[in-house]
């Protein structure tokens, strides 16, 4: 009972812990999230291993399957910088130290690290800038590429806006941003974007470290563990082996009683054979009941050890799951306003359609643009214009409820999600809207300056695809444009 006690117990602690192990997985597939769920719930059930066995062959396959999706993207966003680091070697002109950092670049730090999934957008972007830059530089004029040069300054400025760092890498961002503030020319634009990918590689190469640190300090612990259970299970039978001896003694004594009473002759024999049976009957007993106390002592004792090495171990996943889940945070936020980001919008509004196709309901989008923001820029300059989206960002979120959910979406654009509001009762909450950001007093170079903003509003439909219903949210926002600005257009 003792032994079967305790290997339930082994079997409990490792079901735990491959139930935490399972959770630390989720977020990744939202298959792989539910096969992981009837892992657990198997799990918790405690079903037979043939039952078993194919939901582990299920996890598996998915869990290869994306580890080869992860593959992939990496192969593409190598080759993508790789090809557009080629093209840039080509270039003549190119200054030296830009053609010396990108070299090593493209020899050294990118051959070094592993993108994660959540920066492989943002580089993909950052190429995509990058070719366009390119492609300027080697086929058009001077006074072409001056004409296309802001526009790139733009896209490359709100890129730099959604990288999110600390310490000495967002100083970087930061003089980055200047300089593509400050620029004239599209070779500016090109070592400002092979800065950018060094930051980011830089930073992966650093998250990889610490990955690798934590992977180390885990696989330890584990050993240990595995250490302590083996130690365990060989002291486990080695008890049961003096068990099963001392049990076929004290069985062997008893039928040998049995025997020689019933051969006894006498009374007096009978009783001298019975003391001296039961004494060394008894000494047995105590030493069993030793063996048992013994045996329950270091049972005890490695549970003990094993718990705490499972407690370690789980308080080491708790905070690299937590760290994770920071970096996740940051990676979803806008460096500049501290909304949510694109990629963020993206994923909710994906989710909101999934939600929608399962049970429709109301859900209002609305894209709002800053009326007449690169004149800002233009007469006050990039710091003023941050400055501005700073402080509408903050009105925006002020002026909305806790479950509506505003983004981002680049450049001086933002985009709302309403879920429970229809269109009929929108007008009113967005109107307010627009007046709070009309109302904020803007002062720059000691002039007052009002600003406002354009809203196309639409809602999810039957047969809608989150593009079609974007598109019409944005052609909405188009109307309000061209119609005057500082007003909400609705789109049925």
């Amino acid at each position: 009972m003792v032994i079967e006690h305790a290997r339930k117990q082994q079997v409990d602690t490792l079901t735990h812990f491959s139930a935490k192990l399972s959770l630390s997985c989720k977020g990744m597939d939202i298959e792989l999230d539910n096969r992981l769920a009837k892992f657990r719930s198997a799990l918790a059930k405690g079903v037979d291993f043939e039952m078993f066995a194919p939901l582990i062959d299920e996890v598996l396959t998915l869990l290869k399957g994306q580890e080869a999706l992860q593959s992939a993207h990496q192969r593409e966003l190598y080759n993508s910088v790789q090809d557009a680091g080629k093209q840039l070697q080509k270039t003549k002109g190119l200054p030296d130290d830009a053609r010396r950092t990108l070299r090593h670049l493209l020899d050294h730090e990118l051959n070094q690290v592993q993108s994660n999934r959540d920066f492989i957008p943002i580089l993909n972007r950052l190429v995509t800038i990058y070719h366009q830059a390119l492609h300027a530089k080697l086929t058009l004029t001077d006074s072409k590429q001056a004409s296309l040069q802001p526009s790139l300054a733009k896209e490359l400025l709100n890129l730099a806006n959604d990288l999110v760092f600390e310490d000495e890498a967002a100083e970087q961002v930061k003089t980055i941003k200047n300089n593509i503030s400050e620029t004239d020319t599209v070779d500016d634009l090109l070592v400002s974007a092979i800065e950018i990918i060094r930051i980011i590689a830089g930073n992966i190469s650093k998250e990889r470290q610490s990955a690798q640190s934590f992977l180390v300090s885990l696989n330890q612990t584990l050993e240990e563990l595995h250490h302590s259970i083996v130690s365990t299970s060989k002291h486990s039978q080695s008890m049961g082996a003096e068990f099963d001896a001392l049990n076929k003694r004290i069985e062997s004594k008893i039928n040998n009683l049995t025997s020689q009473t019933q051969n006894a002759t006498s009374i007096s024999s009978l009783k001298a054979l019975v003391d001296n049976e039961l004494k060394s009957l008894s000494q047995d007993l105590i030493e069993k009941e030793r063996l048992e106390q013994e045996d329950r002592q270091a049972l005890i004792s490695s549970f003990n050890e094993i718990n705490q090495r499972i407690g370690s171990l789980e308080g080491k996943l708790s905070k690299y799951k937590k760290r994770l889940h920071e970096q996740r945070f940051k990676s979803l936020l806008d460096g500049l306003t501290k909304l949510p980001n694109r990629a963020a919008f993206d994923e909710r509004f994906n989710h909101e359609f999934h939600l929608f196709a399962v049970q429709e309901s109301d859900m209002t989008l609305v894209v709002i643009d800053v009326d007449h923001f690169k004149s800002i820029n233009d007469k006050y300059g990039h710091s003023a214009g941050d400055k501005t989206l700073q402080v509408i960002a903050k009105a925006l979120q002020m002026s909305i409820r806790k479950s509506d959910f505003i983004a981002r979406y680049g450049g001086e654009e933002f985009v709302l999600l309403m879920p429970g509001m229809s269109l009929e009762h929108a007008s009113q909450p967005l109107e307010k809207l627009r007046k709070a950001v009309k109302g904020i007093p803007f002062k720059f170079k000691n002039k007052q300056v009002e600003i406002t903003i354009s809203l196309g509003v639409t809602q999810f439909k039957k047969g809608d695809t989150p593009l079609s219903a974007f598109d019409r949210a944005d052609d909405a926002l188009y109307k309000a444009k061209n119609t005057g600005r500082d007003r909400i257009c609705i789109s049925k």
